[in-house]
């Protein structure tokens, strides 16, 4: 009876410093979710998991993990990768928020000529990752770097 007093003490403990709504929100199962429904819209083929890629954005996540910038692309040829990140540590991004944010970028998509209304290539880009035809698999990672910011990335590919 003791240890389940225990367990339960430090599963309250846990709790308290770690929201539980954190731990949802970055599962494969999650990114695909919010990708294929995007794709699904558009009448796109849904993707399936790589661990692969998911590989390549857990080496990207290792190499950012201190500053949680950008930084330069490490991604293989041939391959699409989305970004995104918090420059506070007040907000901490799940999987699904970067993703919500690449799919709204919808709006400054012209489909006729499958390039930004804008002309500017940074307002849609993410979303053309997103419901790319050429893409079949993906692979996404997330950290909170040393900064306390978060970094979120996805690969995308043709082929496994």
């Amino acid at each position: 009876m003791e240890r389940l007093q225990i367990l339960a003490v430090i599963i309250v403990s846990f709790t308290s410093i770690f929201p539980v709504c954190l731990l949802a929100q970055n599962s494969p199962q999650d990114y695909l979710k919010i990708h294929n429904d995007a794709r699904a819209a558009v009448g796109v083929k849904p993707l399936l998991w790589d661990q692969r890629l998911e590989s390549y954005a857990i080496v990207f996540m290792r190499k950012h993990i201190e500053d949680c910038l950008e930084g330069e692309d490490i991604h293989p040829t041939g391959y699409s990768q989305n970004i995104a990140h918090t420059r506070t540590s007040e907000y901490l991004l799940t999987g699904a928020d970067a993703v919500k944010s690449w799919v709204a970028q919808k709006r400054f998509y012209d489909y006729k000529t499958n390039s930004c209304i804008t002309g500017n290539p940074g307002d849609c880009i993410n979303y053309i990752a997103v419901v790319s035809k050429e893409s079949t698999y993906l692979g996404c990672s997330r950290a909170i770097c040393n900064n306390g910011c978060t970094l979120v990335t996805c690969y995308y590919a043709p082929t496994n």
